[in-house]
């Protein structure tokens, strides 16, 4: 049986980590992810002053990306990368074997057209750009606010935002995480025909 693939979008800082974690703690999703797929520093895009700017499409491997879902898709195993956040560089890497469900996130997931296409169920993480900010800046607080203003929220705004069209659900994230589990759930059923079917 061919693996059900579920995408997960929304901004940086609307939960979408945290949800993908709590969903593959529960069983019956394996979590892929998709930030493993940041390109090196030498290869990502660069702003005027050459700094990384990591916050575009253009900043990940989307062909990998795209080839190691449609193998997954298949029922294959593949090789995943493994990321290094502080060197941003690839230390290594892991084979991930397929499961029934496969539960992608990403801030980036529903802007290329082929990746977008390969899902069976698209959800989006909804959450305004202050309270995304604070909970960044709870898990990193050395972030850089001044990058974030000039340079992440735009981007952001012209990259990210407008993919919400595509999901076929939309989850309120500034809930309790029970609360937007047990939403992620239901909607996930409903597809299923569990309880009823996405309209």
């Amino acid at each position: 049986m061919r693996p059900l693939l579920i995408g997960l979008a929304g901004i940086s800082g609307a939960g979408k980590s945290t949800l993908a974690e709590h969903l593959e703690a529960q069983g019956g999703v394996k979590r892929f992810r998709f930030d493993a797929y940041y390109k090196t520093a030498k290869d990502c895009p660069t702003l005027t002053n050459g700094r990384p700017h990591w916050d575009l499409p253009e900043s990940l491997y989307l062909d990998e990306v795209y080839e190691a879902l449609c193998e997954l898709r298949e029922g294959n195993d593949v090789f995943i990368p493994v990321y290094n956040r502080r060197l941003c560089d690839r230390t290594g890497r892991l084979l991930f074997k397929p499961t029934p469900v496969l539960f992608v996130e990403g801030m980036q997931l529903f802007a290329d057209t082929g990746i977008r296409n390969l899902f069976d169920l698209r959800l989006w993480l909804d959450i305004d750009e202050e309270t995304a900010l604070v909970r960044r800046l709870e898990r990193q607080p050395d972030y850089d606010v001044e990058y974030h203003r000039l340079v992440a929220l735009p981007a952001q705004r012209k990259t990210v935002v407008p993919f919400k069209a595509y999901a076929h659900g939309i989850i309120d994230g500034s809930q309790s995480i029970k609360t937007v589990t047990e939403t992620a759930d239901e909607i996930i059923q409903r597809f299923l025909g569990i309880d009823g079917s996405i309209a």
